[in-house]
């Protein structure tokens, strides 16, 4: 299972929108990139290193300097939740030109909040901070919000980033994004751009006649949010780069699903069969991870629950448990102990779509 989960937890009755933006995988290939820097790289993803080899390659020296000074790649996912609602199609171009005349005490704001939740003395305190009270920056990354060992180059980054002028943050990121457009990512926002069109077409058609739950739940393939007391509308928005990842981040406003791009969307070859079956049947061509969807089909479990019943290391088990996201296998309602369940749905519709690829019918439409 990979979801990255920069949420805080509150939230239930909800609206979910779709749009597209090029911008999202330049942010994503940004955070890619900086956790990799860091030595706490992002695993699994279905591109290619060479990608990001080359990315780096042939980028402006700008761009690794600048991602070696931020130390992780949360500012990047922060970033995601200024994509302009009403440019669905919008450019980087475009984006950075935004980023670039936005209010920047508003970008530090939304950096502090990522994934916290303060209370009334911590919420004072990223209010100062944010306007550039340096004071208040060192007591609010002293605070409890930001005391786990896990958030360590986070508040670092948070501290260089914070510690600087208003202006001057603002500018250093806009800087960065622009380097990287101009010598790196330019042909890949072409390239990555139908894709992107057809995907998010095919989710708003699905919109029209699925429940928003359902909705987040195919376009995720697996995450289920009914258990969460939603209050601010959900905005879905396709990415190639983070594949399979879902990567959420929020805002007051709004909440970010960057989920991956469909099997069915990337498709080329009108005789292969269906990504999505053969990934599922390579999933369950393993031992492991047919016992472990043997234990979720009794009840529901946390991965530490799963780990310490079928003695099988965490490590591993993260591995185990995308590849059966992936295959449509498992859900997962997001929170702070993520609960895995078996979509028991799955194995029946694995059935009808073996039949209809050997039989060579053409009705199949995406699971819905």
């Amino acid at each position: 299972m990979r979801v990255m989960d920069f949420t805080t937890e509150k939230r239930h009755e909800f609206t979910v929108d779709v749009a597209y933006h090029s911008v999202v995988d330049l942010l994503l290939t940004m955070w890619v990139l900086a956790q990799r820097m860091c030595e706490d790289p992002i695993g699994d993803l279905d591109i290619d290193d060479t990608f990001f080899d080359d990315f780096l390659d042939n980028a402006d020296p700008i761009v690794a300097n600048g991602l070696h000074q931020l130390e992780s790649g949360e500012p990047w996912v922060a970033l995601l939740t200024l994509v302009p609602l009403d440019e669905e199609r919008g450019t980087v171009d475009g984006f950075i030109e935004f980023l670039a005349n936005h209010d920047p005490v508003d970008i530090r704001t939304r950096m502090l909040w990522l994934y916290q939740e303060f209370n009334r003395d911590e919420t004072e305190l990223a209010a100062r901070a944010a306007g550039g009270d340096t004071a208040s920056l060192d007591a609010l990354l002293d605070s409890p919000a930001f005391s786990h060992t896990k958030k360590k180059s986070w508040r670092e980054t948070l501290r260089y980033l914070i510690g600087m002028e208003p202006e001057a943050t603002r500018d250093f990121l806009v800087d960065i994004l622009s380097a990287a457009q101009a010598t790196a990512f330019r042909e890949h926002e072409e390239e990555f751009r139908p894709y992107l069109e057809s995907d998010f077409a095919a989710k708003e058609a699905m919109s029209n006649r699925l429940s928003p739950t359902r909705l987040v739940e195919i376009a995720s393939n697996g995450i289920s949010i009914e258990d969460r007391q939603m209050d601010i509308p959900i905005l879905l928005l396709p990415s190639m780069v983070a594949r399979p990842w879902v990567v959420l981040a929020e805002s007051p406003a709004l909440y970010i699903m960057c989920y991956p791009v469909s099997d069915r969307t990337l498709a080329s070859d009108p005789d292969a069969p269906p990504s999505w079956l053969v990934k599922l049947h390579k999933a369950l061509g393993d031992e492991r991870r047919l016992k472990i969807l043997r234990r979720l089909a009794s009840d529901d479990a946390s991965l530490v629950e799963l780990s310490n019943e079928l003695d099988i290391p965490k490590s591993t088990l993260h591995h185990h448990m995308m590849l059966l996201r992936a295959a449509g296998l498992i859900r997962v309602h997001v929170g702070d102990d993520k609960r895995y369940e078996l979509r028991d749905e799955t194995l029946p519709e694995a059935a009808t779509y073996l039949n209809h690829y050997i039989h060579r019918s053409n009705d199949a439409e995406e699971i819905t």
